[in-house]
């Protein structure tokens, strides 16, 4: 196949918290029925390792931990472990013209420190992938949101709770958070370069605040407002196939990580 010579290994990567997608942000693919993979990232902000799973070509879920390289847990930095769950729904248009969407569940179990939601859409133009998506809950920097389409079907949407009512001591769905509140628009490409063996160029509009992922633990230290300090919306970086048994991406994070 003449695309696969000049594009190579086209599979979807995975993002930093495990899901497939560009660098932080999803997109709506999976990889095919019966995947398993294991994600490890790491930065100046975190440490974040995760197993995701696809049962079905429709259905994909991972399990993370994440450790925050700058919360207190007793009197030491960076021992604070959190666990989550993430559950993406894929749908694949018969007709090819069309692109791929998903919705997207992620920290919808655990205690909630990373809980967002999202719908995004992906298109597969041969030599690039391009996504675009709308996003709930950590997606949304406070005070900078975007008025919740969802609204026209109920009042309900338009504010979300800080804490869910069935939150209890973590480890329960927050069903009274999912899709509430303001949203962030969110969107990105995945570059293949030419006969670069499958290697493809990323690129993104971050909507996060990093300081809101800040939470955890017996609280920030001294170091989290200059750790999580963000100087750009946009990140880019180079993911690199590694013979058919996963990739290896370097990328470059909020300006200045």
């Amino acid at each position: 196949d003449y695309k696969d010579y000049i594009y190579g290994d086209r599979e979807s990567t995975y993002n930093s918290f495990g899901q497939t997608g560009l660098i932080q942000l999803p997109s709506a693919e999976t990889h095919g029925a019966g995947s398993i993979y294991f994600t490890s990232n790491k930065n100046e902000i975190w440490k974040m390792g995760s197993i995701t799973a696809t049962p079905f070509n429709w259905l994909e879920a991972s399990y993370f931990y994440q450790r925050p390289e700058d919360n207190y847990w007793g009197s030491a930095l960076g021992l604070f472990l959190d666990k989550g769950f993430n559950v993406k729904f894929a749908y694949q248009p018969k007709n090819k013209l069309l692109p791929k969407v998903a919705l997207g569940l992620d920290d919808f179990a655990g205690t909630g420190r990373l809980s967002k939601e999202y719908i995004v859409s992906t298109y597969d133009f041969d030599y690039l992938k391009a996504t675009i998506g709308v996003g709930w809950g950590k997606f949304v920097p406070f005070g900078k949101g975007e008025s919740n389409p969802l609204s026209f079907i109920s009042e309900r949407f338009e504010s979300r709770p800080v804490t869910s009512s069935d939150f209890g001591v973590g480890g329960k769905p927050s069903f009274d958070k999912w899709f509430r509140g303001d949203v962030a628009y969110f969107g990105g490409l995945e570059i293949f370069i030419p006969k670069a063996k499958g290697a493809k160029f990323k690129v993104e509009i971050d909507p996060y605040d990093y300081l809101d992922f800040a939470c955890c633990g017996e609280g920030p230290s001294v170091f989290t407002q200059s750790l999580r300090e963000k100087d750009s919306d946009i990140n880019y970086g180079f993911s690199f196939p590694l013979n058919n048994i996963g990739n290896i991406d370097f990328s470059f994070i909020k300006g200045n990580t």
